[in-house]
């Protein structure tokens, strides 16, 4: 009998020892998410961040719509775990392993590339955090159903689109889409024989002038408009496959094109016709019929794209196919390490780099010059972005009496239109017109009050100069965080641009301005 209670001691005592040994394998099941985890959060960190800090300025009907998305993402992701628990007849839980499957691969580390590509090209950060919001939901991908994740992926892009897109969203996206939708208009009104120029944001016609402010950007369109489909989609359960590409990018130009329709409407009722009382009252309604109609195009095309048919069977490793690199022992790792680069890079270009943005401005000595404050429409502006350096002054040079303010940044989004600022001011703008000031310098010169001032403005940088806001834009693609200046100058009386003295002035100002923009560089240079 002794050898007996001896025999079972030992098998007992072989039982604990096997017990103890899996240990490291049981670490890594848990360590290898987390560290996944851990990397993708340390790669968007700059997006993390900028969302937490604007979401207490969303308004209180996106966040009962945020919530609500999110309460019935996890129902319906808590259902499907019971379900499936219990068609495999087990207790339902969560397990830390994860599979490597295809299209959530592809989501999180496609989202990832692209939101560093476009931190070193331009910096939007709602089109980041969207990015980063997509690619988290294909990180969750690799721990939850496969059926379950492509069915709900409409529900991601609602929260990618309602999350960063509150009242920050126009000072992003909002001033390029108002530039575009003033310069299609103009194309608009060209085609109806209607003389037009768009500069910035406002558009000028022979007989006034229109301002596109923030209702007509469309922004408020689009987003509205993408997410009437993918909610349709969601509720509709239809798959998000080629044919539902082809249905978004329909929307997406039938919504752009309403809003352009829209607006060429309102200028053309308000300033041609002369009704800006009409304009007034049909400018939310032509909106709102717009939008309808489109979405109501939209719904009739989603209709032909089929449902998701849910799979049979089900299961986290359900699909045969849905895990790639399976079984092999590095694959997990690599994943890991590469993520963990993609978090480096991100670090690399989020490296602050110098914001001054223009050395002192020197002037020629024949130009008398001294400093004026700026109003308090132009310090509020210029005080949301502490880099920009602002010089304002009010110059005597021969016959040449007025004011200039020039401002310099490395960001695109410190610029405004100066004939916004002459407008607000009680000063009209008549007309603007294109003029070759100096070989140097093309600007906008503006006629101001019924012909009593004078007016004209360039962008310039230190190897380019330009009176267009769309070709600052796009410097940006291929001139990270070079300094630019925009130079505003107001006369106190009416000239004519072919007037020599407003051309050596012009010429004397581009020239102190280049000045002093290389004369920065060479600071930063020497300092290195």
């Amino acid at each position: 009998m002794s050898s007996g209670i001896m025999q079972r001691t030992n098998i007992t005592d072989s039982a604990i020892a096997d017990s103890v040994t899996p240990h490291p394998a049981v670490n890594w099941v848990w360590l290898a998410p987390f560290l996944l985890a851990l990397a993708w959060f340390w790669a968007n960190i700059s997006a993390v961040k900028w969302l937490l800090s604007s979401f207490v300025e969303i308004p209180t009907l996106y966040k009962i719509v945020i919530g609500f998305l999110i309460v019935a993402l996890v129902v319906r992701s808590i259902g499907n775990s019971v379900s499936v628990a219990l068609e495999e007849d087990r207790p339902p839980g969560f397990s830390p392993n994860f599979v490597l499957r295809r299209y959530p691969l592809l989501l999180m580390l496609g989202a990832g590339i692209c939101s560093i590509a476009l931190q070193y090209i331009i910096d939007i950060k709602q089109v980041t955090v969207l990015l980063f919001i997509l690619g988290t939901y294909g990180l969750c991908g690799l721990f939850v159903e496969q059926n379950f994740w492509q069915k709900n992926l409409p529900v991601a892009g609602l929260l990618a689109c309602i999350l960063p897109f509150n009242s920050q969203f126009n000072s992003g996206l909002g001033l390029p889409a108002r530039v575009l939708t003033a310069q299609v208009v103009e194309q608009l009104l060209s085609m109806l024989h209607v003389a037009a120029i768009s500069s910035y944001d406002i558009i000028l016609l022979e007989n006034g002038i229109a301002h596109v402010d923030v209702p007509c950007s469309g922004i408020k369109t689009l987003l509205v408009g993408t997410l009437f489909l993918l909610s349709a989609t969601w509720l509709e359960g239809r798959k998000l496959r080629l044919k539902w590409l082809a249905v978004a990018a329909a929307n997406l130009l039938m919504l752009v094109s309403a809003n352009a329709a829209r607006v060429a409407v309102l200028v053309l009722v308000s300033e041609v016709f002369k009704q800006p009382k009409i304009a007034e009252i049909i400018h939310v309604p032509l909106g709102i019929v717009g939008l309808v109609c489109a979405c109501f195009v939209t719904w009739l095309m989603l209709q032909r794209v089929p449902k998701f048919q849910p799979e049979k069977t089900s299961g986290i490793s359900a699909k045969p196919n849905s895990e790639i690199l399976e079984n092999h022992p590095l694959a997990k790792p690599g994943i890991i390490a590469a993520v963990t680069v993609l978090a480096v890079m991100a670090q690399l270009s989020n490296v602050e780099t110098s914001k001054m943005a223009i050395a002192p401005l020197r002037l020629p000595e024949y130009i008398k010059s001294e400093s004026i404050p700026l109003n308090a429409s132009e310090q509020k502006f210029f005080g949301n972005y502490p880099d920009t350096q602002t010089q304002k002054i009010r110059f005597v040079a021969g016959n040449l009496r007025g004011s200039m303010l020039t401002v310099a940044s490395t960001s695109w989004q410190t610029y405004h239109a100066p004939e916004l600022c002459f407008v607000a001011s009680g000063i009209p703008v008549n007309r603007i017109e294109k003029k070759q000031l100096t070989p140097s310098v093309t600007a906008r010169w503006l006629s101001l009050k019924n012909n009593q001032f004078s007016a004209a403005y360039w962008l310039q940088s230190a190897q380019l100069t330009t009176d267009n806001f769309m070709s600052r834009i796009g410097s940006d693609l291929t001139h990270k965080n070079h300094n630019w200046v925009l130079v505003s100058i107001l006369f106190n009386s009416w000239l004519p641009a072919e007037n020599p003295e407003v051309k050596e002035f012009a010429g004397n100002v581009y020239a102190s301005v280049k000045q002093s923009l290389q004369g920065e560089m060479n600071e930063n240079k020497t300092g290195i």
